[in-house]
């Protein structure tokens, strides 16, 4: 199922923020783990923790950010007891981005294809 993720980390580690499936937006809220790239948030339907990865890719120019991670259903759904994973991108661009983030093991490996997808979406290629 896809959804648009929004959400903000406050100062003390915590995040708060939506999630919206079908155009409704369900509340999260849960916390930021910095120094491990570890999150973990729920809603009234789902508990979810993950991982983040940044891929700078210099010849486009574009910083990938990539959580990843698993996710539990919980009552009320009616899917409450099952598990599964979830992804969420982002993008945005090196020559503007003057925030900080930990330095990165170099890796050779590629980003998950959903990165490229999320960046042909919001840039308006059209060609997938």
């Amino acid at each position: 199922m896809w959804g648009k993720l929004v959400m903000r980390v406050l100062p003390d580690q915590q995040i708060q923020g939506t999630i919206r499936f079908r155009g409704t937006p369900i509340p999260i809220e849960g916390s930021w783990n910095e120094s491990a790239q570890q999150i973990m948030f729920h809603s009234p339907y789902a508990a979810y923790s993950g991982h983040l990865s940044i891929y700078d890719d210099v010849q486009i120019q574009l910083r990938h950010l990539v959580l990843t991670g698993r996710l539990q259903m919980l009552p009320p759904s009616l899917q409450a007891g099952e598990y599964g994973t979830w992804v969420a991108t982002t993008d945005i661009s090196l020559p503007e981005y003057s925030g900080y983030v930990p330095p990165q093991p170099s890796s050779t490996s590629l980003p998950p294809v959903g990165v490229f997808v999320t960046s042909n979406i919001l840039y308006g290629n059209s060609r997938l």
